[in-house]
């Protein structure tokens, strides 16, 4: 698997202890006979304590999209929404499902 790339950092409120990252996550297809890749998305929540201390949550799911313009898409919208690492799932299959059903409807 290819390295995570950083997508954007957005602070969840003024005091600026609390943030989300949204990743994208690029992996090759097949290397050998093509320079073909495939998009995941992760997205992390850290808090950091005043007293000092931190938590990290994150989740990813790998392999989601075939098109960097529909990654970066999709990584807007949830970033719009400040989606946190325990809707990643839904909002994914969410989202999966409305763009089968509009390629659907312009077929």
């Amino acid at each position: 698997m290819d390295n995570e790339v950083l997508y954007k950092r957005v602070n969840t409120d003024e005091s600026m202890l609390n943030f989300l990252d949204y990743y994208i996550i690029p992996e090759n297809i097949s290397a050998d006979y093509c320079d073909l890749k495939c998009y995941g998305i992760k997205i992390q929540k850290t808090t950091i304590y005043e007293g000092g201390g931190k938590t990290v949550e994150s989740k990813q799911i790998n392999n989601v999209f075939y098109r960097y313009t529909d990654v970066e898409e999709f990584l807007e919208s949830v970033i719009k929404k400040r989606t946190e690492p325990a809707a990643l799932r839904e909002t994914v299959e969410k989202y999966v499902i409305e763009s089968i059903d509009k390629a659907r409807k312009s077929a």
